[in-house]
């Protein structure tokens, strides 16, 4: 009966066995739309300015003007997250969770990227993003 229940909720999706716990080996874990940087050569994005910056929950802005030096100052002040707003006018923003070692892209409220990687990871990334 036991072995039973256990096959029932593994199938479900509620219930992993150790070994497949330990296997990560889809790194876009959070399903993504875009996976490859082939693909993210069309999502180019344009940083407004001036720019709209959470940090750890306070927002500020700064005038960007391609000034990456000064982005890098203001995200490393981070302790848990920031998050780059990409637009005034949609739900369209670059984030990095330190805590958990992620950062995402979204753009009109749909997430297109998702990687592994704290802040160095995330800047790189996003500087290959915009224009």
């Amino acid at each position: 009966m036991f072995s039973w229940l256990t096959n029932f909720f593994r199938v479900l999706g509620l219930f992993k066995s150790i070994s497949d716990a330990e296997k990560d080996t889809h790194e876009d874990f959070l399903s993504p739309k875009y996976n490859s940087e082939v693909e993210l050569s069309n999502l180019k994005v344009t940083i407004p300015n001036p720019t709209t910056i959470t940090i750890d929950g306070g927002e500020g802005s700064f005038d960007f003007q391609g000034d990456y030096d000064k982005l890098r100052e203001l995200v490393n002040q981070a302790n848990e997250f920031w998050i780059i707003n990409l637009s005034a006018t949609s739900n369209s923003f670059f984030q990095c969770h330190i805590g958990e070692n992620i950062y995402e892209y979204w753009k009109d409220g749909e997430m297109l990227t998702s990687s592994k990687g704290g802040t160095d990871e995330a800047l790189t990334f996003f500087w290959k993003l915009t224009v």
